[in-house]
């Protein structure tokens, strides 16, 4: 039996809201094949009326790409209508023609794309066909002068350009806007190769049969906003002999720390171990609507488009359709050309689902990301940071990451964001915790959308540092309280406090983590708390919060009570509870009172009674979930996790503290499941001594 498409599912559109481009891209087959011309494109009414329906789906984030968007008469007024809903928005354009439409559009996206592959006018005629370049740098700068901040360049880097990659990134960092430097998406097809646009274009004739095309091949195509390549249909000369694929991606992974450069870990690391004997995890039509200019859904993806269903019905019975959900279930991520693509606007989500080690890159580029963003570009070029130095340190982490930490497997059902066992004796493992975790650990990180609030991770805490802790101290230098020069050097340093924290972390809660040396990594991480600290002014409010963050950081890691005792906070806060938790998983023996003493009194109970056995719950709801706990079997721990996952969003954060809150009440049983991980820092000691 088929799934369908329950509500809250699709959460994220790709709006390809025309066909029609002002660019003749050679990577490109849009303006060359048919299939892609002769379609209706959507009156204002009708975008307003496909937004709505979109929103009633669950949809909250729209991506308007193309061909190139501004051609669309109305899109001003339906990018503005997206935002009006609340929905996250983002545009794609070559620019060209985008000088009309800054005022309209740019305050109405979160991201606002320009593709700049070359600074070069006769290149980029090369490249996409028109002599158009100065248009292009003219809307960049002109939408920089907004003063907007939600402008990206997309740079594709191929043997063509990657001699400009140094230009590019000053032009950036002289306009102060960021630049995200990705090596070429490889369609079904070799990458690096761009088609002559001399030669006649393939032709593919779509027969429409009940709304459904039903005799055409598998096209590809790509955004002449985006940049990105698609499969060539006749290739041009073979390009001179340059650098590798793999020698452009490790060229780029030198820019990680530099300035206004944005590169994706993840994807790098995607496309460097990609398996094309494997299905691929591709969210197209599944958790992406895909889109077409006259409003229908687009089957299997954009880039594969041979089938479609046409816009007839509302969209929650179109999703509903026979035909698209055989093609979401059977064909999408199974296709043989879908086993060798790397399309990422459609593979990328699929990483915050699955916690493996491509969920973990992706957490820390995404914090490499804000820290920049935030923090670390406002500041430039005051600060240098030592880029040989982050490197080395990045590259520990990334072996790690590689070689000693496990393979996941993947989930047993597409509910689960993990793979886990329950023992014999009903404790659960996971692929990646040291040790066990408890039914309730399990049922809170299901009890969420992502896996961006696993509990058992590294990169909650470092969202901490870029949502509260850097922007409080930002509040407090610019109100005179703290020095200019200190708050500077506080962002100089939140790239090695990221790569400590990670090492500190990992080695500590993750399999194999026994092969990270976390006591360098552990004396950054106390340096900085220390070095944050002393410069909050005793009287500010906002010192507090900071503080909390700071002392919740030492618990996680369980550094020396004596070491934190400065940063103690004895009225309640957010994480106190789950600072109890590590520190009954990580604390030596005999130091708990001492911890206990840093903690708002109810957070720290537990760790004055270690011994205590649970006791009742007077929460029915959570008392019911882990009513068979002592007898866990298999079945009802997959059970309870895919109900879970089914959990409304705004019960999601509550029901899990409530969870934690439950654990708590038998802190034996929390100091039991820690064993493996203080022996882990005894033998350490062990050695160190």
């Amino acid at each position: 039996m088929r799934s369908s498409t329950a509500p809250g599912t699709l959460q994220s559109a790709r709006f390809y809201i025309t066909f029609r481009c002002n660019s003749l891209c050679g990577y490109c087959n849009v303006w060359q094949d048919d299939k892609f011309k002769g379609y209706d494109e959507l009156t204002l009414e009708q975008g307003r009326k496909i937004l709505d329906q979109l929103h009633a789906l669950g949809v909250r984030y729209v991506d308007f790409t193309g061909g190139e968007p501004v051609l669309h008469p109305h899109i001003n007024g339906i990018v503005q209508y997206a935002k009006s809903l609340g929905m996250a928005t983002e545009i794609t354009s070559n620019g060209i023609r985008f000088a009309k439409h800054i005022d309209a559009i740019v305050p109405y996206v979160d991201t606002m794309n320009v593709s700049l592959d070359t600074l070069k006018p006769e290149r980029y005629r090369q490249i996409r066909g028109v002599p158009t370049l100065d248009r292009a740098l003219e809307v960049i700068r002109r939408i920089g002068a907004t003063g907007s901040g939600n402008l990206k360049l997309i740079c594709v880097v191929t043997r063509e350009n990657v001699d400009e990659v140094p230009d590019l990134l000053r032009f950036a960092q002289e306009n102060r806007v960021s630049i995200y430097f990705s090596t070429m998406f490889e369609y079904f097809d070799e990458q690096d190769t761009v088609r002559d646009m001399n030669r006649t274009a393939r032709k593919l004739k779509i027969v429409q049969t009940n709304g459904k095309p039903a005799d055409g091949g598998p096209g590809s195509g790509s955004s002449c906003g985006t940049g990105a390549p698609a499969a060539p249909v006749a290739l041009a000369a073979p390009a001179p002999a340059g650098p590798t694929s793999s020698e452009i991606a490790e060229d780029l992974l030198r820019l990680l720390y530099q300035p206004f450069a944005v590169i994706n870990l993840h994807f790098r690391k995607y496309v460097e171990e990609l398996d094309p004997t494997s299905p691929t995890d591709c969210y197209a039509n599944k958790r992406i609507l895909t889109i077409g200019p006259d409003g229908r859904l687009v089957l299997p993806c954009y880039h594969a488009f041979d089938n479609s269903v046409l816009w007839d019905r509302d969209l929650a019975e179109l999703v509903q359709d026979e035909e698209f959900v055989r093609v979401r279930d059977e064909e999408v991520g199974h296709r043989s050309e879908c086993r060798s693509c790397t399309v990422f606007p459609y593979i990328g989500l699929s990483f915050s689902y699955r916690f493996d080690r491509y969920f973990l890159y992706q957490a820390l580029s995404e914090e490499i990301i804000k820290f920049k963003d935030r923090f670390a570009n406002p500041v430039h070029p005051r600060l240098t940071p030592d880029l040989d130095a982050l490197h080395a340190r990045y590259a520990d982490l990334e072996r790690f990451l590689d070689t000693a930490l496990p393979v996941s497997r993947p989930p047993v059902s597409e509910d689960h964001l993990y793979r886990f066992d329950v023992t014999r004796d009903g404790g659960v493992t996971t692929e990646l915790a040291a040790g066990e975790i408890g039914l309730a650990e399990l049922l809170s990180d299901h009890a969420h959308e992502y896996c961006w609030d696993v509990q058992r991770s590294p990169h909650p805490w470092i969202r901490l540092v870029y949502r509260d802790l850097m922007p409080l101290l930002r509040e407090l230098t610019e109100k005179g309280l703290v020095a200019e020069a200190d708050h500077d050097a506080t962002v100089g340093s939140l790239y090695e406090l990221q790569l400590a924290w990670w090492q500190a972390y990992m080695g500590r809660y993750f399999r194999g983590g026994e092969a990270l040396d976390t006591s360098g990594a552990d004396e950054v991480v106390a340096r900085f708390l220390h070095r944050t600290a002393d410069l909050l002014p005793a009287d500010a409010p906002q010192s507090a919060r900071v503080r909390e963050i700071l002392l919740h950081a030492g618990c996680v890691l369980g550094l020396p009570p004596e070491t934190l005792a400065s940063l103690a906070v004895r009225e309640d806060f957010p994480e106190a509870n789950l600072s109890a938790k590590y520190l009954l998983l990580v604390a030596p023996d005999g130091t708990l009172a001492d911890y206990a003493a840093l903690l708002p009194p109810e957070a720290a109970a537990p760790l004055l009674a270690p011994d205590r056995r649970a006791e009742p719950s007077s929460d029915e709801e959570i008392a019911r979930l882990l009513a068979d706990e002592d007898a866990l079997d298999q079945a009802t721990a997959e059970r309870l996790a895919t109900a879970l996952r089914a959990t409304t969003a705004d019960r999601r954060a509550e029901l899990a503290a409530r969870l934690l809150a439950h654990e708590l009440r038998d802190p034996a049983r929390i100091r039991a499941r820690g064993e493996a991980i203080r022996g882990r820092a005894g033998v350490r000691a062990a050695a160190a001594g």
